[in-house]
């Protein structure tokens, strides 16, 4: 049987990111990064740039950036060099998986 390696995110220590917007690494290896990203009512992530794209997923609550609403069960794929300033109305929680980290603008 092999190892599986678990996270409980809810007991887990989440990263400040800025006012309102917190992370969990997943998983981070060379040319892989899964992260949880945690948005509070009203709150956002900077902007930042993809070097080599970006990949989301809507776990909770509305999800917004350049000008759309995306809800619950949404996808989204942020092509390389693509960047953005993703914020959240009602408060969220996202999957990010990333080959790299974000470059912040």
């Amino acid at each position: 049987m092999s190892l599986v390696n678990h996270i409980d995110t809810k007991n887990s220590q989440w990263k400040k990111v800025n006012e309102g917007v917190e992370m969990l690494i997943l998983r981070s290896e060379p040319g892989e990064v899964r992260a949880l990203l945690r948005f509070a009512p009203e709150k956002g992530y900077p902007r930042h740039r993809h070097p080599e794209g970006e990949e989301v997923f809507v776990l909770e609550g509305i999800y917004k950036d350049m000008g759309k609403e995306y809800s619950t069960g949404s996808y989204l794929y942020y092509p390389p060099n693509s960047d953005h300033a993703p914020t959240s109305p009602t408060g969220c929680t996202i999957l990010v998986i990333s080959p790299k980290p974000p470059v912040n603008l």
